[in-house]
């Protein structure tokens, strides 16, 4: 059994511990932990040959073309004709007068309005309402003051816009001269039978009857 003993013990026991002088197996264990370790090396021979790749042999090729895909035959569809309206001036809620009965607001002027009187500003842009050609333009409009006409073809109608009271000096367009909806012809001012800067607009058809201008654009611009 003791021999027994001895064996099993030998064989299980890591060998630092089987020295008895503890000196002995202190010196074992600290060359065992050692990490001054020798780095590997590698001795390349002189008579190796170093390769060199040459690089001014070399061409790019292009990539072939796809393939041709095949479209069907798209036919042009017809283009509709849009008319394009715009209000004649900034701000177009800033309203003095409306189209219709009225009190003169001066001497000469009419208790029946015939058109819509714009508030934007002494000197702000007066635009044309739509395309069209303009047929009457002139400094000396006697009550109108400073006035443009211009006759428009809009939804199959013939329709002339009448602008007055410009400024001075402010008149864009003469006679014969095509505009487009938005389009500067002038700019507010006083001039006229007029008590204050504003834009007098007046619109009508080929039977020169006055209507809403105002109603006209909004119900075409919201």
């Amino acid at each position: 059994m003791a021999f027994a003993g001895g064996i099993l013990v030998t064989t299980s026991v890591p060998a630092l511990a089987i020295s008895s002088n503890p000196a002995q197996s202190s010196a074992l264990a600290s060359s065992a932990r050692s990490d001054n370790l020798d780095s590997q090396t590698l001795d390349v021979s002189a008579a190796v040959e170093v390769a060199t790749i040459e690089t001014d042999g070399y061409t790019v090729e292009a990539p072939p073309p796809p393939p041709p895909v095949e479209v069907a035959e798209v036919q042009a569809a017809p283009v509709g004709v849009l008319t394009s309206v715009a209000w004649p001036v900034l701000y177009p809620d800033r309203i003095s007068d409306r189209f219709g009965p009225r009190i003169a607001p001066c001497s000469g002027c009419s208790t029946d309005h015939d058109g819509v009187d714009f508030n934007s500003g002494d000197g702000t842009p007066v635009m044309a309402v739509a395309a069209g050609t303009v047929i009457s333009s002139t400094d000396a409009g006697g009550g109108y003051g400073v006035m443009i006409e211009i006759e428009h073809q809009v939804d199959g109608e013939t329709i002339t816009s009448l602008y007055a009271h410009m400024g001075y000096g402010s008149r864009l367009v003469d006679v014969g001269d095509a505009v487009v909806a938005g389009q500067q012809i002038g700019s507010i001012g006083s001039t006229g039978q007029s008590t204050g800067a504003h834009l007098h607009l007046e619109m009508y058809g080929i039977d020169g009857v006055r209507f809403d201008g105002y109603a006209w654009l909004a119900a075409r611009l919201g």
